[in-house]
């Protein structure tokens, strides 16, 4: 029986998904599309009644095209330096993270996509209207279509403008950052270990297993899942994987083990690893942008300890969510496939030790950090990691804040409150 992830997509599909955000992809689909709605025109004009073909020849039609083509290949490129140079800016000011989460915007995407693929449709059409391939009843499907692009290209306009409005503000790189955190994490929470079974269930006799050696150097990125479950399904073993999204592994070096067979050889493709880490499925990499984005704003260059405290709120809300037990016990998808539990104490590290740290000598900052650690650990049942993270939260306060008035506020501000 082949195994398809819970949320019933395939690892195509899925990597579809993944291309479809890619810029130049979207570019060149909306641009095909374009291009075959041009070339469309003498296939539908036998369709076309005959008291429309009066109403429009290649006269009515041309000066539209021409105004199209003229103008929006220069409104693409004004668009796409506008997306570097704000993409460039928020770099600079948060984390180069936030860079690989910002391309990823599909509503940027999407708008600049449409300009250039409105300009691929006006200036096939002129070159097909010039070349003759349109006969006389053609000037009214392309007349058609012309005006569906030009109301396209008016909404998109409309969608940009307000959309311009926010892409170059720091606020909307954090909101960024934040959903693409809040994407893994609500997954992990509803589905954790991916969809696999806990390593616990495996027989401790044959724990040992048969090697399955990294295919590559570099960070994993991805597990298929079920790619993973099929293989092991078809050869009647399971799968402990030992490595998790985020690692950095070296090629040959072990990443996980099969248990009962010892036939190696078509499971490591089913590990993905590149050589730059990706969110997709890697919590600590989604969270790191955010973290990064606040140690930024408290350098003396920037010196914004505001930004930090929002960061941390960010954090808080985000780690929160994701400590919450589901209200239905979660299903383990793929039976076969063996992943150990995400450290949740080791997430809440990730996020807050760096802030804390760099932090350390601004009470409003360092205590709103230590506050937030002790309301997320009452969400952890015990984790000694949380417990030694506050003991060297309060450490860094001892050493930064060289004044008692400032110690006093910031025992002040670490006491989680009432509301």
């Amino acid at each position: 029986m082949i195994i398809t992830p819970k949320n019933g997509l395939s690892e195509t599909w899925q990597a579809i998904g993944r291309t479809s955000r890619i810029l130049w992809v979207r570019v060149a689909l909306i641009s095909a599309l374009s291009l075959a709605a041009s070339l469309s025109a003498p296939f539908v004009e036998a369709f076309v009644p005959e008291s429309w073909k009066q109403r429009f020849s290649e006269e009515t039609t041309l000066p539209i095209l021409n105004v199209l083509a003229s103008s929006l290949l220069a409104v693409a490129t004004f668009s796409l330096g506008i997306m570097v140079s704000s993409h460039r800016a928020l770099a600079e000011q948060t984390t180069p993270r936030v860079h690989q989460i910002l391309m990823e915007d599909t509503r940027t995407q999407t708008v600049i996509a449409t300009f250039i693929g409105g300009f691929v449709y006006a200036l096939s059409s002129i070159i097909l209207f010039r070349a003759q391939v349109y006969g006389d009843d053609a000037a009214v499907v392309v007349f058609t279509i012309s005006t569906i692009v030009v109301l396209v290209i008016v909404l998109s306009l409309i969608r940009w403008i307000e959309h311009l409005s926010r892409i170059g503000s720091l606020t909307y790189a954090l909101d960024q950052a934040e959903i693409s955190a809040e994407r893994i994490l609500a997954d992990l929470r509803d589905n954790p270990r991916y969809g696999g079974a806990a390593c616990e269930t495996v027989d401790a006799e044959t724990s040992s297993g048969t090697v399955i050696q990294a295919a590559r150097s570099g960070f994993v990125l991805r597990l298929q899942m079920a790619d993973l479950q099929n293989q092991a399904a078809q050869d009647k073993c399971h799968v402990v994987i030992d490595v998790m999204p985020g690692d950095h592994v070296l090629e040959g070096q072990p990443v996980a083990r099969l248990i009962g067979c010892e036939t190696p050889e078509a499971y490591p493709k089913h590990i993905i690893i590149g050589s730059k880490r990706s969110h997709n499925q890697d919590p600590s990499y989604a969270l790191q942008a955010l973290r990064e984005s606040a140690s930024k704003a408290l350098s003396p260059g920037i010196n914004d300890p505001g930004t930090a405290i929002e960061v941390v709120a960010r954090l808080e809300r985000l780690l929160w969510a994701s400590f919450t037990s589901p209200e239905e016990k979660p299903e383990v998808v793929f039976d076969r496939i063996h992943v150990r539990d995400v450290d949740r104490g080791a997430l809440l590290e990730t996020s807050f030790r760096q802030i804390a740290r760099d932090g350390k000598h601004l009470e409003e900052v360092i205590g709103r950090t230590a506050r937030a650690v002790i309301c997320l650990s009452e969400q952890l049942k015990e984790n000694t990691t949380t417990t030694k993270l506050l003991a060297d939260i309060d450490a860094y306060a001892k050493k930064g804040l060289t004044i008692d008035g400032e110690w006093r506020r910031y025992e002040s501000l670490r006491k989680p409150s009432d509301d």
